[in-house]
């Protein structure tokens, strides 16, 4: 296999992986308008960019943050 068709199959794959993506987030259900976390109202700006946004602003970002550094650290 050469360089070209790796690409092709990598390509392949990750655009498989996208349209299931979508697929699964279509069919989820549609916000409560109350975050999970903390159980203030979700922002309507954000509600009206992702209307299947489970968080706030703000705990979405601290839940990002936690993520990127249990990336970065590994899990303890």
């Amino acid at each position: 296999m050469d360089d070209v068709d790796f690409a092709t199959e990598r390509a392949e794959s990750f655009n498989a992986s996208a349209i299931q993506m979508v697929l699964q987030r279509s069919s989820a259900t549609l916000s409560t308008g109350s975050c999970r976390s903390c159980d203030a109202d979700i922002e309507e700006d954000r509600l009206r960019a992702n209307p299947h946004a489970q968080l706030c602003c703000d705990c979405a970002e601290d839940e990002e943050a936690e993520r990127l550094k249990a990336r970065r650290c590994g899990p303890r």
